[in-house]
């Protein structure tokens, strides 16, 4: 089992790799597939562990709930798509 340090450190670097651009995400889960051919799952448990931080850390800045986040977030993005499909 790995730390909850292990699995935002591979949520960061995989994040990082996505913010990066296609050609060095494209890279970067090449590289991580010749080390670990089942890395699949390994890189969605740290993307979670990232968000479930990431969250924690704005309900606790922002004294709101997570859900509330959640929630504002899940609008924001709808109301983003509803925008661009105009």
């Amino acid at each position: 089992m790995s730390s909850d340090y292990d699995r935002v450190r591979t949520g960061i670097e995989f994040m990082t790799a996505y913010v990066s651009g296609d050609e060095l995400l494209t890279e970067y889960l090449g590289e991580r597939r010749r080390e670990d051919p089942a890395v699949t799952e390994t890189l969605l448990d740290g993307t979670a562990a990232l968000c479930a931080a990431l969250l924690q850390t704005l309900a606790r800045t922002t004294r709101r709930s997570e859900h509330e986040i959640l929630q504002e977030l899940a609008r924001g993005t709808h109301r983003r798509e509803q925008r661009s499909g105009d």
